[in-house]
């Protein structure tokens, strides 16, 4: 793989894995959570999401842990 495709799929990942955790969290609520996601200019077809919609309809399914709350 290419040192820029890797640094893409990665970037994507992270960007991810972060928004995930932070709903987990409940850093974040589900309408921030998507905000930050379509602000965002990340390659998601690298980690199997066609649409930036795909990624919104991932994040719309994390709930938040239980024991958090919103801040």
């Amino acid at each position: 793989m290419s040192k820029s495709k890797s640094y893409f799929w990665d970037q994507a990942e992270s960007k991810f894995e972060e928004v995930c955790d932070k709903v987990e969290q409940g850093l974040l609520t589900q309408s921030q959570a998507i905000n930050e996601i379509k602000d965002a200019d990340m390659a998601w077809g690298l980690i199997g999401f066609d649409t930036v919609e795909d990624v919104i309809d991932a994040i719309s399914e994390v709930k938040v842990s239980a024991g958090t709350r919103f801040m």
